[in-house]
């Protein structure tokens, strides 16, 4: 079985808050980044698929379609976005990396199933120092 890797790149801002807790509990467990203006990052998002190799014409996955399903999926949606208020697929959820990530992957699964690739890994990193992989 191959992989094949595709790395975008989205901007969004969000804030860490939990509307169960007050004030004072958000502050304690997320610190500055529940801070009610929010903050933002310069995403990376690597996406792994993996499938049978076609013989007719040597690739998994067109990657030109693999870009485009990236864009409308996963780009269109986040890319200068605030998490908590515009994106619906986090309704709900505190906007961590880990909740993004596994929505992420939600929603990439149909997608991803008309291209006939299986999604096996995504990494997600918020910045140089903090990121997230979910494996599947």
């Amino acid at each position: 079985m191959l992989t094949v890797t595709r790395t975008i790149h989205f901007c969004a801002a969000h804030r860490l808050y939990n509307d169960s807790w007050d004030e004072t509990k958000n502050r304690e467990i997320f610190g500055k980044c529940s801070n009610e203006g929010g903050h933002g990052h310069n995403y990376t998002l690597k996406i792994s698929v993996s499938g049978e190799l076609d013989k007719n014409s040597g690739m998994v996955v067109n990657v030109t379609e693999l870009r485009d399903v990236l864009k409308r999926e996963i780009f269109d949606k986040l890319d200068h976005r605030d998490l908590d208020n515009e994106v619906d697929f986090l309704d709900g959820l505190v906007s961590t990396m880990e909740n993004l990530v596994i929505k992420i992957a939600e929603n990439l699964e149909k997608p991803f199933n008309e291209l006939d690739v299986k999604l096996v890994k995504l990494e997600l990193n918020e910045s140089d120092k903090n990121s997230v992989t979910l494996e599947l």
